[in-house]
């Protein structure tokens, strides 16, 4: 996680009219409906550019209300929320211009196309009408568009749902429970799809669900929350180390057993896997012990016995198991 000097460093760079690095900046923000509803409790996290981060949590742990404060449908009891360095409440029109925004429980019409829903939300963007085409070649729902909304499955709705959001290139992607009440096959292809537009648009995409391990391979920055309360956020690769979890790194080499081999005997690795790509296997290690693992990836590499390594990502159940305990 950034140090506090970093972000206070990180927010003085960053004028009221330019971004730089800070995507989203929450500094103790409070929202309170009633009484006996607090929704966000003191909450503060920076999310940077570029990343594809997850909001995570239990249902009811402020989540979807961060993405309205976002968005500027609500406004903060008190406490700092800068989208793109603006006040969302005070530049509703400007921050929501350059925001793509995914619902928790989008609402459809009935009894048209996709592709006259998708040309109205276009029309709304103020976006050229042959975006539409485009967008939904790369959500694959071209053979679709003349087919009626109420007609698809549940799937193929989250793909229209953020199809819609994607017009008009948006800067930040605010996706909220993308898979739910999907099957596991389709909440494995969905989130796939979610990380290739990710870096093929290269657009900040924020992720908020409570169910931690799908996000778990596409993640790389996370923000836990719980009862309305940040419990801690960053890097993913960060948390891992900082809170003593497995870290999983992925090796490519021309003779994966021979590899494996090698590692199965070192103390700190918990597990090596073959996967079904060619020439690669899957390692899991204690991460207090990174530096470790890297020297003896960067010793096989001289040897020529690996060709690359990459940090893949980390045990997100065991990492908010950690954090949970700190509320």
């Amino acid at each position: 996680m950034l140090l506090e000097k970093d972000l206070i460093s990180l927010r003085k760079t960053c004028c009221d009219n330019t971004w730089c690095c800070i995507m989203i900046d929450f500094e103790s923000v409070v929202k309170i409906f009633s009484k006996n509803t607090i929704a966000l409790d003191n909450a503060s996290f920076t999310i940077p550019k570029g990343v594809l981060a997850g909001l995570l949590g239990p249902n009811g742990s402020g989540k979807t209300t961060s993405f309205k404060l976002m968005l500027g449908i609500l406004k903060p009891t008190s406490g700092t929320i800068r989208i793109f360095g603006l006040d969302p409440w005070v530049h509703e029109v400007e921050v929501r211009s350059r925001i793509g925004y995914l619902p928790e429980k989008p609402f459809y019409p009935t009894g048209i196309s996709v592709e006259k829903f998708l040309l109205h939300i276009a029309r709304l963007k103020n976006v050229e009408e042959t975006e539409v085409l485009r967008i939904s070649r790369l959500l694959g729902i071209t053979k679709l568009l003349d087919k009626k909304i109420e007609s698809l499955s549940r799937g193929y709705l989250q793909r229209l749902g953020i199809a819609q959001a994607l017009l008009g290139d948006p800067e930040l992607l605010l996706l909220d429970e993308p898979t739910a009440n999907l099957d596991p096959l389709s909440r494995v292809e969905l989130l796939k799809l979610i990380k290739v537009l990710q870096e093929d648009l290269d657009a900040t995409v924020v992720i908020a669900t409570h169910i931690l391990p799908e996000l778990q391979p596409i993640v790389n920055y996370v923000v836990f929350i719980n009862r309305g309360r940040i419990v801690d956020y960053g890097y993913l690769e960060e948390l891992t180390h900082k809170y003593i979890v497995e870290a999983i790194y992925e090796i490519y080499c021309r003779d994966p057993r021979s590899i494996a081999k090698i590692l199965i005997d070192t103390e700190f690795i918990t597990g090596v896997e073959f996967i079904d790509r060619k020439n690669t296997i899957r390692v899991k290690i204690d991460s207090r012990y990174v530096k470790e693992f890297i020297n003896i990836l960067s010793d096989l590499q001289q040897k020529r016995l690996v060709r690359s390594f990459r940090h893949i990502t980390s045990s997100l159940g065991d990492l908010y198991a950690r954090l949970a305990s700190k509320v």
